[in-house]
């Protein structure tokens, strides 16, 4: 039997939305009392993103100001030197929005953070394999990287026998693996773990990543807002 909707799911969505799609995920799981993390499972669930504003302004929802001349806000406004509209405004002016809304989406938590730089990290790992993958001996690339004409004709071509390809291989999989270990040792760090004993258990990366999983799905499943 399917478990209940979460009344929060949905009144996250319109929270989004009424703030023209510009509301930070964390101040939403905030007002909820949530985890930012379930906010932002079920942004993507529900596809938010895909939802059209009905005007062009961004709002979903107008609120009346006060009438012309009324003084009633006048002293109540952000203090000074606040910075509220200024904390992505730089961002907000100079980075194409995609960029911006994925900065405006990355978890507070500098946990969550280093999880995500582990996740593509070793997912880029995974993925060199097929990429760079080396079938034999005879596995020879051959490739033109230059042509002239005019009063000069030749051509240049760029030989990539297999065990250059294999070695160039190696090299970049020894580095990656080498940024993933330190990935690994900053967020044993974070969680407490003294800096030699986070060393020592990156060494053992598979491991490492194995257990961290562990821990952070039995956090997950002890969460009372992982709900649908």
């Amino acid at each position: 039997m399917a478990r209940p909707r979460s009344p929060g799911r949905d009144k996250a969505r319109q929270l989004w939305l009424e703030s023209g799609k510009s509301r930070l995920l964390k101040s939403i799981a905030e007002e909820l009392q949530v985890s930012e993390e379930q906010v932002r499972k079920w942004k993507n669930q529900d596809k938010w993103d895909l939802v059209t504003l009905p005007n062009g302004n961004g709002n979903v929802t107008k609120q009346k100001g006060a009438q012309p001349g009324n003084k009633n806000a006048s002293g109540h406004g952000a203090p000074k030197k606040n910075n509220n509209a200024e904390k992505h405004g730089l961002f907000r002016k100079y980075l194409p929005k995609e960029t911006f809304s994925i900065i405006a989406e990355m978890p507070a938590d500098p946990l969550e953070i280093v999880w995500h730089e582990i996740q593509i990290q070793y997912a880029a790992i995974i993925r060199s394999q097929q990429i760079m993958y080396v079938k034999d001996r005879d596995d020879k690339t051959i490739e033109k990287v230059e042509e002239k004409s005019g009063n000069v004709y030749g051509e240049s071509w760029e030989v990539q026998q297999a065990w250059d390809k294999q070695a160039s291989f190696l090299k970049a999989q020894s580095t990656a693996i080498t940024a993933l270990k330190n990935m690994i040792k900053d967020y044993l760090e974070l969680e407490g773990a003294p800096k030699a004993d986070a060393k020592e258990q990156a060494k053992d990366w598979k491991t490492a990543i194995i257990e961290i999983s562990k821990r952070r799905k039995e956090k997950a499943d002890g969460r009372p807002d992982e709900c649908p």
